[in-house]
């Protein structure tokens, strides 16, 4: 029988090489400048793949828009499934996250994980996330038959504040590690048998890392806007039934989340824990468990990409200094025919738009507006229908507000306002999720907000598919969501 010669091509780099210096501000590293630029032929597969001309006007669009960060990776991936946040608490008491858990104690050889916001207490889904590592761990030691390229484990968090510790990027990680710790395992770095598990941080607070990515295998990929957070918990599992969605998918697509992942690692603070650190409070876990160790290198192992299917799946990695997804949204925005329907947890204008968001004239489209918004309100003018569903939480209602103040300012006198219906959500929304045309669906961290956007912009993972499976079920989701919104009114100091 003919053997089928694999080419590996292995890339070895340890995080850090690539940092730009940042200066502090009241404890936060803020970057003056850009990121330096990825290594985009990693982002593109290392030349293990390559993709022909698709044939949808929407495909070939991204397609063009994305060679070199990805396109190649684009062809033969397969729709999974798409995870509803919260989801039911009668089947598990953490919802979704269960889901996610299960992913995780079958992986074979790695598991990257990256994420803003981890909470801590107890019943908080951190503990599972921890408890399902912990699993995966016990397995790979017991019975190491099972996992003969051994199993490699990252996690990593986004640097970010929070509400409750607003001057204090660390807090997140310092509750992850609580976690980890608690679930008895092993934070120094060091091997055991075939088991390896890495904890960091990114460097920036601003821009801070604000991907939510989990990879598998380097062969699976879920990627949405869910934070590993109480908020994703439905009432009854004492969380606030924050609404949000985790694109699963199978194929080539996942070296390109892997590459994400590691470029984002690179940008990061790796840190270690004394065997024996107990978890204690966060304040201890801080003091035991400094940043700024030596990881170990990030070796990326890939033979000839196999298909996994026949959808096409399209990366929207952007971070400072990677911003081609910044323009390819755009355009796929741009490009509608007929109707562009949008989930969206948190919009807006330019950052001068959030400065004005007192007044009740909004803010000039024409000259504020991102791109994207612009491109949406040229859509109007051609004919296109808009829908658009908001969440009416604050601050985010500020914004949301001062944004459709300008939409409906650019469209007035056109004959185009019509097109453009607007709801508030009727429960708390995270969703960043986009259906344009009925033929290309989008999902995961990225808000068409300013934040996420241009050279200072935050770290984003995103996907955008033409699988007819995933854009009905979504659009099944839109529809849903939609009949249970309530009419768009603007809040008394905006009438």
């Amino acid at each position: 029988m003919k053997r089928r010669l694999l080419l590996a091509l292995a890339l070895c780099l340890t995080p850090g090489s690539a940092h730009a210096q940042g200066f502090r501000v009241l404890g936060l590293n803020v970057l003056p400048g850009s990121l330096p630029p990825a290594d985009l032929n990693v982002l593109d597969g290392l030349g293990t793949a390559s993709c022909p001309p698709p044939a949808g006007r929407l495909d070939r669009l991204l397609s063009q828009e994305l060679q070199g960060q990805g396109a190649n990776l684009s062809c033969g991936n397969r729709f999974e499934a798409l995870i509803e946040f919260p989801g039911p608490a009668a089947a598990h008491p953490w919802g979704s996250y269960a889901e996610l858990a299960r992913r995780i104690q079958e992986a074979k050889s790695s598991v990257l994980l990256a994420n803003m916001v981890w909470d801590e207490g107890q019943g908080a889904p951190g503990q599972l996330i921890a408890a399902a590592l912990a699993d995966l761990r016990r397995n790979v030691l017991a019975h190491p038959e099972q996992y003969p390229q051994g199993m490699s484990v990252r996690v990593l968090l986004g640097n970010s504040v929070r509400p409750d510790r607003p001057a204090d990027p660390r807090a997140n990680l310092d509750y992850a590690v609580k976690d980890l710790l608690g679930a008895g395992l092993d934070l120094s770095g060091q091997a055991e048998g075939g088991w390896r598990l890495d904890v960091a941080n990114f460097s920036y607070a601003a821009p801070h890392s604000h991907l939510k990515l989990l990879v598998l295998d380097g062969e699976e990929v879920v990627a949405g806007g869910y934070n590993i957070s109480t908020l994703h918990l439905s009432p009854e599992a004492g969380g606030k039934g924050l609404r949000d969605l985790g694109l699963v998918v199978r194929g080539p697509i996942a070296r390109n989340a892997v590459a994400a992942f590691y470029d984002t690692w690179q940008l990061s603070e790796r840190l270690t824990c004394p065997a024996g650190t107990r978890p204690g409070t966060a304040l201890s876990v801080r003091r035991a468990c400094p940043l700024g160790g030596e990881s170990a290198p990030f070796t990326l192992l890939w033979p000839p990409a196999a298909p996994a299917g026949t959808a096409n799946v399209y990366s929207l990695y952007r971070r400072s200094g990677v911003t081609a997804a910044d323009h390819a949204l755009t355009a796929l925005l741009g490009a509608a025919k007929t109707s562009i329907d949008l989930l969206q947890t948190q919009v807006s204008g330019d950052l001068s738009c959030d400065l004005t968001l007192g007044t009740p004239q909004g803010c000039d489209l024409a000259t504020h507006g991102l791109p994207a918004w612009q491109a949406v309100a040229d859509a109007l003018r051609r004919g296109v229908h808009v829908r658009l569903v908001l969440d009416q939480a604050y601050p985010m209602k500020f914004e949301a507000a001062a944004l459709v103040r300008s939409l409906q300012d650019a469209l007035a006198g056109t004959g185009a306002a019509d097109r453009l219906e607007v709801r508030w959500a009727g429960h708390p929304m995270h969703t960043k999720a986009i259906v344009v045309d009925g033929e290309m669906a989008v999902f995961g961290s990225t808000n068409l907000h300013f934040s996420s956007f241009g050279p200072a912009g935050l770290s984003e993972y995103t996907l955008a598919t033409s699988d007819a499976g995933a854009i009905a079920r979504m659009q099944d989701i839109f529809e849903g969501e939609w009949k249970m919104a309530r009419p768009f009114t603007f809040p008394w100091w905006a009438r």
